[in-house]
């Protein structure tokens, strides 16, 4: 649900569109998209004339399919109709089916024309007749042939035997052959004069022949007749529209790789959002707000920052100033920003704050705290071993907050980094607190030389912006390295409306104060003129807007009534004012 509410737009734009297509084409053209098709079934019926003989015929009803589908008899069928398509194709226009309760036989078929669905069928349903009757009896007389070679084999081997009987008439041998043989001949004998006369045929009568009929179908659209309002179109495709937009909705919150929603910081990371920094469309937001004279939701998060640093901070045995590391994901996710306003913030309460930039990749540090710009260093890298650090530190427009920034310096980001972190421990002897803004987490390495000097690290995370495994790989970086406090703030959040920020400063309100005793001050005045000229015997200014009015009124109701008087005088009637007796 969280994805359709962050893109509740692609699901309006698609339901709008999805009306619009939807009602876009004209009733007309939704007629014209079915179409009708009008088609001719027919069907022949046979039934089957011998059901004694069908269970010893060489041919099964349930065959009668294949045969009738598949073989000799389409290319009889097809030759007969003179088509010289596919057979296959031409063997599936047909539909065989025997009913083995009833005896019944069905050819049926779906063609263009009456007559061609009649031919079709009635040709159909001949030839697999014919070609069923052919086969039996090929199949009948080769088992009518082999029974009479059977019989006439037997005769011939009984009459030699019974000649050598002659010869030998106690031969037992003999005897048992020729009594073998006499049993084997009778049984033939039997057989073959069962097939003789009993022939099994499995022949089908036709019962009635096709007679075609008319079949409607309706191709190129739905059956069910089209909407022909447009309300209703559109309703349907808003409708279409706003499940399509549900989809992509879903599927974009899945591929979704960043962070949107404090929950979802809270469970990567495994700790609790303990500021919110909110979205502003301020232009210095960029810069610095935790100033004096200015209360907003924006500068008093950083307030908040600074709240909770010190609370962590207070209960550290330090002989020297604490050290403040903020660290982030990836880049753009508010760090630089979050640091220039929590020292500033901290100088607030009276501390002396050092706040040092160490991300010499994208040096913005010094911008957010002075307005001038930065002088260069007169230094040489190899020097910042020797020289004090207290002459490496510039003034800033926070009065009690100063700067340490080497991105002047002819050095290595890396190298510059390292600098900075051997000049830590002397930094936080220089001041009550120390707050270092650092390079990316995840984009580079050189942060992590500062995280040993540090005892407390804030987590910026920027809302939409950082990615979710960027900050999973930074928090069990960090969770590896030490075990110092941590603190989660989420920048870009969105901004609840409080009606006790109804100003943004001091000056602000001092301007709107001064605004109302201006009004005030100029109606005192008028009154004052009104009650001298009332003394005088004079009107005043709004005496005179009151003597105008009356007049204008007074004009206004006579010449309404003088309208009154001549419409009655028309009509024979009396007005409301009548005239002297």
């Amino acid at each position: 649900m969280a994805a359709t509410r962050r893109r509740w737009w692609v699901i309006v734009l698609l339901a709008v569109i999805g009306a619009g297509l939807a009602a876009a084409p004209e009733t007309k053209t939704v007629r014209e998209a079915t179409r009708v098709v009008r088609t001719y079934e027919a069907t022949h019926t046979m039934l089957v004339n011998d059901t004694a003989g069908v269970t010893g015929s060489e041919v099964s009803p349930g065959q009668v399919n294949l045969f009738a589908k598949v073989g000799e008899v389409p290319q009889r069928v097809a030759d007969l109709l003179d088509y010289d398509g596919n057979i296959v194709e031409f063997a599936n226009q047909i539909e065989v089916d025997f009913d083995a309760y009833s005896g019944a036989l069905t050819f049926s078929t779906s063609q263009p024309t009456a007559e061609r669905a009649e031919l079709v069928a009635d040709t159909w349903a001949n030839e697999t007749n014919a070609y069923l009757l052919e086969r039996q009896d090929e199949v009948y007389n080769r088992r009518l042939t082999l029974s009479d070679e059977r019989v006439d084999e037997l005769t011939r081997q009984l009459d030699r035997v019974t000649a050598l009987l002659g010869i030998s008439p106690d031969d037992p041998t003999l005897l048992a052959e020729r009594d073998a043989l006499s049993r084997q001949y009778s049984q033939a004998y039997e057989q073959s004069e069962t097939v003789r006369l009993t022939p099994p045929v499995l022949g089908f009568t036709t019962l009635q022949s096709a007679q075609a009929y008319e079949i409607t179908t309706i191709t190129g659209g739905s059956q069910v007749n089209s909407p022909t309002s447009r309300p209703v179109r559109a309703a349907m495709g808003g409708i279409v529209g706003t499940v399509i937009g549900l989809a992509i909705a879903i599927v974009l919150g899945w591929l979704d790789r960043r962070i949107r929603t404090r929950e979802q910081a809270e469970e990567i990371l495994g700790m609790r959002a303990r500021v919110m920094v909110p979205k502003f469309s301020d232009h210095n937001q960029g810069g610095l707000v935790a100033i004096t004279g200015r209360h907003d939701q924006l500068s008093d998060s950083y307030r908040t920052l600074r709240n909770v640093v010190s609370f962590l901070q207070n209960g550290l045995d330090l002989d020297r100033g604490p050290v403040t590391l903020v660290v982030s994901p990836g880049p753009g996710d508010g760090k630089t920003v979050i640091a220039a306003n929590l020292a500033a913030a901290l100088v607030e309460t009276g501390d002396p704050t050092i706040v040092v930039n160490t991300d010499y990749r994208r040096p913005r540090l010094s911008k957010a705290v002075r307005s001038e710009r930065m002088p260069p260093h007169p230094f040489e890298y190899d020097d910042l071993a020797r020289i004090q650090p207290s002459l490496l530190l510039f003034d800033t427009d926070v009065e009690g907050l100063r700067v340490l920034d080497l991105s002047s310096i002819e050095a290595t980001p890396g190298e510059l980094t390292r600098a900075s972190a051997r000049l830590t421990p002397a930094l936080s002897g220089l001041a009550d607190r120390v707050v270092i803004d650092t390079s990316p987490v995840g984009a580079t390495a050189e942060v992590l030389d500062l995280v040993p000097y540090a005892d407390t690290i804030v987590i910026a995370v920027r809302l939409g912006h950082t990615q979710i495994d960027v900050a999973a790989r930074t928090i069990a970086v960090l969770r590896d390295l030490t075990n110092v406090p941590m603190i989660l703030v989420l920048t870009h959040a969105k901004q609840t409306r409080a009606t006790y920020y109804d100003y943004t400063d001091r000056t602000d309100a001092a301007a709107a104060e001064a605004k109302k005793s201006g009004k005030r001050r100029r109606r005192d005045k008028a009154d004052k003129r009104d009650k001298g000229a009332d003394a005088t015997g004079r009107h005043g200014r709004r005496g005179r807007r009151r003597d105008k009015a009356d007049k204008v009124g007074r004009r206004g109701r006579r010449d309404k009534a003088d309208k009154r008087d001549k419409g009655a005088e028309a009509t024979g009637r009396r007005g409301r004012r009548r005239e002297p007796v």
